[in-house]
């Protein structure tokens, strides 16, 4: 995305500290999922 002007308003940088929260939280169910098929795949 292109700025026109280089502040950013208080809600995106809010806005993208959630994105960032939700992105590493969905990041460590995918890793505990491929643990557990991993697991599930030996057996």
């Amino acid at each position: 995305m292109k700025y026109f002007n280089k502040t950013r308003t208080i809600e995106q940088k809010v806005t993208d500290r959630e994105t960032l929260r939700l992105l590493e939280k969905q990041s460590q169910l995918l890793e505990a999922i491929l643990v557990e098929l991993r697991s599930q795949r030996k057996n």
